[in-house]
């Protein structure tokens, strides 16, 4: 960099919501800079070779949430980004009970039949419940959260929005603070009564958190999780992106640069300069200086403040809210690459079976969740965990040798800090790998047979190599006190930070985790009213 270059912005972490923000912020003139730490772009959402042939997803693997106004401002269909709709899901459990749910309503109420016919007639009863909530939660996400403590000028239109949206859908309001404080397992069961259909529908409780589905304020995930507005439209619409979610990225990154945003790789931040109380840019490993008039940093908060800022410049207040900030992974994620398609016991056999293309949940039912989860917030690795498996060479061929396949696992209830006595991850990181390939084995058989090469990665092995506190995914827990405007903690929802000239862009914040690109595109916004001359920002509030 030429000496007294410096920058409008300076994005630390060029995963989809550091490359969004970005995106928005060269579209409106500003010349960000945008550091990337490992040698691709991606954080999260990268693609990589993890055997001679074999390409999986490291981190997220299905696209779901991605909001409609990035999908079209960052032209990713025009860039050639393809995305195959998942097939049904498959819930597979002990005892060879089985369950096939997808978008067709009438077909999954006679499969839910199966198991109860109460059931199968709550089923347009409850997707109708979530839409509704949807129809107030869903616009939020592309809203700045505002603090009831102080509300500022520039927050008043989108409160007036907010106000708008809350008169239109009174009664779902209700339904909705109920749903934040309940568990997933007394929501479930004011609509089902099947220990199958409950376990189907409530293993999403569980996904990137110790809490167990009978935890209250679980109960939000089905509705995060399933419905909210999404860039292919619809409830419960997922996808494989052809050649591996990277593509998205590093589509992401193109649009980026043509805005005008420079991206760098292999630019660790080492910290975050800060001068009388503001933030006056970024020094990298070696020493190397940037300075920008503002940074964003797309890390998870509990990276940023303690260790990019340091706790000396924070108010005290602040530190110790987030020090109780919940951002624990607890996932082993597994990559095989195996010699066929596994088949499961008990359905249809074949090359092109549905269920094959989409995502497939394997584990016991509520109450060996809730143990499972137990046993992980107490350090011990959570016995006979829910494991979650997809195969995205169904949908691709290309991601692997001519007639092999990837296998993709998520063992869950596994927590990243382990108690005092029992071992570290090095040593139990193969030993959960295999018990949880032995426990596959019991619903696909020969699928031991098959693997030729595999990769585990546990949650310290995570947290090494995307750079996510604990492991975690979603940047922290996604539970009622960690959204909305108390995430990452109240007072600081709107991405600014007690630093001055200092955001937050990354899924720590507002709306959460999720390859949505909202909290990048979300926080662009902020930055670019803060820009803005007085003048411009009287022009520009009601916009």
């Amino acid at each position: 960099m030429p000496a007294g270059d410096r920058y409008d912005a300076v994005i630390v972490g060029g995963g989809h919501n550091g490359l969004v923000a970005g995106f928005y912020l060269a579209r409106a003139g500003l010349r960000p800079l945008i550091l990337e730490r490992r040698d691709i772009v991606g954080g999260c959402c990268v693609t990589e070779e993890f055997a001679p042939g074999y390409r999986a997803s490291t981190g997220a693997y299905v696209i779901s949430m991605l909001r409609e106004p990035v999908w079209r401002d960052m032209k990713l269909a025009e860039r050639g980004i393809r995305i195959d709709a998942a097939g049904p899901s498959l819930y597979g459990f002990p005892g060879g009970e089985r369950l096939l749910l997808g978008e067709d309503i009438p077909a999954s109420q006679a499969e839910i039949a199966r198991h109860s016919a109460a059931d199968a007639r709550a089923l347009p009863e409850f997707e109708a419940a979530l839409a509704r909530l949807a129809e107030v939660v869903a616009p939020l996400m592309d809203a700045t959260p505002p603090n009831p403590a102080h509300v500022s000028p520039g927050e008043i239109p989108s409160l007036l929005r907010m106000a708008g949206l809350a008169r239109r859908n009174r009664a779902a309001i209700n339904d909705a603070l109920y749903l934040f404080a309940t568990s997933c397992t007394q929501y479930l069961g004011e609509f089902f009564e099947s220990d199958v259909v409950m376990a189907a529908m409530g293993w999403h409780a569980i996904n990137d958190s110790v809490a167990g589905p009978s935890t209250p304020g679980t109960a939000y995930v089905l509705l995060h999780d399933h419905a909210a507005e999404q860039a292919g439209g619809g409830l419960r619409t997922w996808g494989f992106v052809r050649g591996g979610i990277g593509l998205v990225t590093e589509a992401m990154a193109d649009a980026a640069r043509e805005a005008g945003a420079e991206v760098r790789t292999g630019a660790e931040v080492e910290r975050v300069l800060i001068s009388g109380g503001r933030a006056t840019g970024v020094e990298l490993a070696g020493g190397a200086v940037v300075e920008a008039d503002r940074v964003l940093s797309n890390a998870d908060p509990l990276r940023t403040f303690f260790g990019l800022v340091g706790t000396d410049e924070l108010p005290g207040s602040f530190v110790a809210s987030l020090r109780n900030y919940r951002c624990e992974g607890t996932s082993v994620k597994i990559n095989l690459g195996i010699d066929r398609l596994p088949q499961v016991t008990g359905m249809p056999a074949g090359e092109r079976e549905p269920y094959l293309g989409g995502i497939m949940e394997f584990g016991g039912f509520i109450a060996d969740m809730d143990r499972a989860q137990f046993e992980a917030r107490g350090g011990r690795l959570g016995s006979d965990p829910h494991v979650e498996v997809c195969i995205p060479t169904f949908h691709d061929p290309a991601l692997a040798p001519e007639g092999r396949h990837v296998l993709t696992i998520d063992v869950n209830s596994q927590p990243c800090t382990l108690a005092e006595g029992e071992g570290t991850w090095a040593e139990h990181r193969n030993a959960v790998a295999d018990r949880a390939i032995a426990t596959l084995e019991d619903y696909m058989p020969g699928l031991t047979d098959s693997i030729e090469a595999r990769q585990v990665l546990s949650p310290k092995d995570l947290e090494a190599l995307l750079g996510i506190t604990g492991g975690h995914a979603l940047h922290g827990d996604m539970s009622f006190d960690q959204l909305f405007n108390l995430r990452p903690v109240r007072g600081h929802a709107d991405y600014r930070t007690p630093i001055e000239n200092l955001y937050l862009c990354g899924a720590g914040t507002h709306p959460g985790g999720g390859v949505s690109g909202a909290n990048g595109r979300n926080c662009a916004r902020e930055v670019i009213r803060d820009a803005r001359s007085p003048l411009d920002r009287m022009r520009h509030r009601f916009a």
